[in-house]
């Protein structure tokens, strides 16, 4: 069984280093261009077969839409980015200075909450969830989601590979093919091929 990550096309939150995990923002129009050229090149899979899900926010809908097509689709909140809380709308310049925001970005994101929001376990869990439904079914599957989310999977499945969380993100339009045996990630590979 295969599972397609796709990160979303460019947002403004995106270019101006603004927390958006879950403020539903579109795709700027430098996104959107961005977007309709990767398509040009090419190197995206071929989605007919597959069970197509997005996070059901406006930048994966409309990614999905520009790259593959009005298709069928489920939104599964499950695949939705951080919720980041307070700091939602918020630039790293806005917040560098406060307690709350220093707390955080210092500590373990894992355990550590953003305040009103969420942290890594808890994204993780909700996440391995809607995984877990998708290994349930035993059908490829395409996954329109954010950069955190496919991060925080290829982390899951592919420990110990030396990258950083930078290096693993994908830019925007882009992500990772993960070939699973059973519950477990076996090999990845990058998309657009």
């Amino acid at each position: 069984m295969k599972i397609y990550l796709l990160r979303h096309g460019q947002t403004m939150a995106n270019i101006t280093y603004t927390y958006a995990g879950i403020t539903d923002s579109p795709l700027s129009e430098v996104g959107i261009e961005l977007l309709r050229k990767q398509h040009e090149k090419g190197g995206y899979p071929d989605i007919s077969e597959l069970d197509v899900y997005t996070s059901g926010l406006t930048r994966t809908e409309q990614t999905l839409e520009l790259l593959f097509g009005q298709v069928p689709h489920t939104k599964d909140p499950d695949f939705m980015e951080m919720n980041f809380g307070d700091f939602e709308g918020k630039t790293y310049d806005e917040l560098k200075d406060t307690e709350a925001y220093q707390a955080w970005v210092t500590g373990d994101h894992m355990t550590k909450r953003c305040p009103g929001g969420e942290n890594g376990n808890e994204m993780m869990a909700r996440i391995l969830r809607g995984i877990d439904r998708l290994i349930k079914k035993d059908r490829d599957a395409l996954i329109v989601t954010h950069g955190g989310v496919i991060a925080m999977l290829f982390t899951y499945y592919f420990p110990g590979t030396g990258l950083t969380w930078y290096e693993i993100q994908p830019v925007n339009g882009e992500g990772y093919i993960f070939e699973f045996e059973g519950d477990k990630a076996v090999s990845y590979s990058k998309i657009p091929v």
